[in-house]
């Protein structure tokens, strides 16, 4: 019993998250990384041109706070994982049924604009 109050603690602190590839190429995760968040594919282009490199899924499940802010933290650094500095905000949603969500795609600057 103790193992099993155990095992659904660790469950309910890591919350849901995926981090999917785009694109072919592979690159090696980036240690000791954290992401800059843009508020959109728009404002991470203005600073040039980007290559995205995964789409990141995350939630507030597993948080005392359960807002967008809360969801994109707790999710940003994982682009790290492909190799990525940088995420914009594809969408989020504030949660009716009171956990919030986001889509994070992580990028990374193959040009910039001087």
């Amino acid at each position: 019993m103790k193992c099993l109050v155990v095992s659904l603690c660790a469950l309910l602190t890591i919350g849901c998250a995926s981090v999917a590839p785009l694109g072919s190429s592979q690159l090696s995760p980036l240690r000791n990384c954290s992401a800059k968040v843009f508020s959109s594919l728009e404002s991470a282009q203005s600073k040039g041109e980007i290559e995205e490199l995964c789409v990141i899924t995350g939630t507030s499940s597993g948080s005392f706070s359960h807002t967008v802010a809360t969801a994109i933290n707790k999710h940003k650094d994982k682009a790290c994982e492909c190799g990525a500095e940088y995420v914009y905000i594809q969408a989020q949603d504030a949660g009716t049924s009171g956990t919030a969500s986001v889509t994070l795609i992580g990028f990374r600057y193959i040009g910039t604009r001087e």
